[in-house]
């Protein structure tokens, strides 16, 4: 698992590239501190290159929507492969977020 975190347009944008397991969750979160710092912009979740999410994953990304609205901001999500919509879509996380393609 690989995370970059940048800056575009006045928002925070995390780009996700490979797998959200069980295995790679201590790491992400680690390497997602910085969002939880944030309170000022907007997120944008990268998915085009994540390969798979598991529920660690998926609690992973709830924690940050839920900093996020908390701050009265929104987090989009951005690419999103049809494996990884559909577990988003079963697991009821698409009416959360806003998607963009």
């Amino acid at each position: 698992m690989n995370i970059t975190i940048s800056e575009q347009e006045g928002k925070l944008v995390v780009a996700l590239v490979g797998d959200l397991d069980n295995a790679a969750s201590s790491q992400a979160e680690r390497s997602l501190a910085p969002v939880f710092e944030r309170k000022d912009c907007d997120v944008i979740i990268d998915c085009k290159e994540l390969n798979y999410i598991s529920s660690s994953g998926l609690r992973i990304i709830l924690n940050i929507y839920k900093h996020m609205r908390s701050n009265g901001h929104k987090v989009i999500l951005k690419g999103l492969t049809e494996n990884i919509e559909e577990v988003l879509n079963l697991s009821g996380f698409l009416q959360l977020f806003i998607v963009e393609k």
